[in-house]
């Protein structure tokens, strides 16, 4: 654009000024509130803290945060992660350290064990951070984490859903408050907030914030998205992920419906093993939005993974579901359909290179392939112990393949009750839930909403082909043609 500066370049005065310390605590509160209503009042509050800008303005909103009575104000806890991935890291989490400790805040260090060097770095060390988030979390009897991820964050994922092709649930971005783990939220308080406002803050304390290198590394697609972020119009990226969060709460909102009509009617069946079942002529039913949206999610919650397949695949499924074939047996994103005239059957692959074991170490309970919580057995000799799938010892059904045992040098130590006539009897028994209902109603709606008119809501964009449709450059207005 000639003669001026192009659209987003320089952030209006009031993106740019610092926010106010009221103005945060004001966020942290009504974030806390919001975890109240998923999983109780929190007694306790884990706060991610890196030694950023973004993550110190959360520490100082937390720690002068005046919300709340002596009675019923949570207990906050910094927990920094270090990655291993620099040298400084270290140094970086005792300067937290030392900043908590000033604000009368409780600080703990994480160290990840083994540090990512191979392969997506950023994703396995955001995988790692959230473990040991949680495991601090559940040390400290806390049931909600909080991060600093700010609105610039979350038009970085806007626009990297968009550059995948994604549908409404990915377009919508960053979601303030989070389904974690069972009986752990995570929230995000500080979306609607710039970032320079939160660095502003920081710099006016004359707190000197960590500025970590990974930030301004080009290699990262964020970095690259964050740069490109600076020629793009902010009011429209706002106007637009408003509105695929509409979409994204409604189109939730019919699939939570969904759910628990059909669990009710006995349409939809989840098994103790991890095994779900479905009336074929129920998903018939469904009209195109919510039929893809659904089975996306049944297809991460049984095979344990965090992403559905991708929406090509997801399509071809669900049209070969609703058509009028006998059988369907096919596999995919690590789940396996078998599907007959009356029922859909999903359950876990196993897969050529089987399901990964968890070391047992010194916890009470481990979540094992994201599908089953284990309670692990005390006594000697089991700190070496890990829980691995039953396929690994070359035995077992298709469902038999994929459940959790506890295994040591010896071989097996402890099963699960469904393998019990598989075992020897001096064998232990190994107390396992399934997490398949938790990870189908994962950050739907708690309470049973009025039926929507899922006809009329299969036009809103997203109906069968329209992963094909979102993201062309037609419908972001935003968007110059560099990216």
């Amino acid at each position: 654009m000639a003669g001026g500066p192009r659209p987003g370049t320089e952030l209006p005065q009031a993106d740019a000024c610092p926010v106010t310390l009221a103005q945060l605590q004001a966020a942290l509160a009504a974030a806390i509130e919001q975890a109240a209503c998923r999983v109780g009042r929190p007694a306790c509050i884990v706060l991610a803290v890196s030694g950023g800008p973004d993550s110190l303005a959360l520490l100082l909103a937390a720690a002068r945060s005046p919300g709340y009575t002596r009675t019923d104000r949570p207990e906050f806890l910094v927990v920094t992660v270090d990655h291993g991935l620099r040298p400084e890291a270290a140094a970086e989490a005792q300067f937290v350290a030392a900043i908590a400790a000033a604000h009368g805040l409780r600080h703990r260090t994480m160290r990840m064990v083994s540090s990512p060097t191979a392969g997506n770095v950023p994703a396995a060390a955001r995988r790692g951070r959230y473990d040991l988030l949680i495991e601090a979390a559940r040390d400290a009897g806390a049931n909600a984490i909080v991060t600093a991820h700010h609105e610039d964050d979350q038009f970085e994922t806007h626009l990297h859903a968009l550059g995948r092709k994604a549908g409404p649930v990915g377009l919508a971005a960053m979601r303030p408050v989070r389904d974690l783990a069972p009986r752990m939220v995570l929230l995000r308080p500080f979306l609607g907030m710039p970032g320079q406002r939160l660095k502003a803050l920081v710099a006016a304390s004359g707190i000197a914030a960590v500025d970590d290198p990974t930030n301004h590394d080009l290699r990262y697609e964020r970095t690259r998205l964050r740069i490109k972020l600076a020629d793009l119009d902010r009011a429209a990226l706002r106007h637009d992920i408003a509105r695929y969060r509409r979409e994204r709460d409604a189109l939730e909102a019919a699939q939570a419906t969904v759910i628990r009509e059909s669990e009710a009617s006995g349409a939809l069946r989840l098994g103790d093993d991890g095994v779900l079942r479905l009336g074929r002529g129920a998903f018939r039913q469904l009209q195109g939005a919510v039929a893809f949206a659904f089975l996306s999610r049944v297809l991460r919650a049984v095979s344990g993974g965090d992403y559905a397949p991708g929406a090509d695949s997801v399509l071809r499924l669900q049209e070969a579901l609703i058509s009028p074939s006998a059988r369907v047996a096919m596999t995919l994103g690590g789940a396996m359909i078998d599907a007959d005239p009356d029922t859909i059957t999903f359950l876990r692959e196993y897969g050529r290179s089987g399901i990964a074991a968890v070391p047992v170490g010194i916890v009470d309970a481990i979540i094992f392939d994201g599908r089953f919580r284990v309670q692990v057995p005390t006594g000697p000799g089991l700190s070496e112990a890990r829980l691995q799938a039953f396929g690994a010892t070359g035995r077992g059904s298709r469902v038999e393949r994929t459940l959790p045992v506890l295994a040591g040098g010896a071989g097996l130590l402890a099963v699960p009750a469904a393998l019990a006539a598989k075992a020897p009897a001096a064998l232990g028994q190994l107390h396992v839930s399934s997490l398949l209902r938790w990870r189908l109603l994962r950050d739907l709606p708690l309470a049973p909403t009025p039926a929507l008119p899922l006809r009329d809501h299969a036009a809103s964009g997203f109906a069968a082909k329209a992963p094909e449709h979102v993201g062309k450059a037609g419908d972001t207005t935003y968007l110059p043609s560099s990216v």
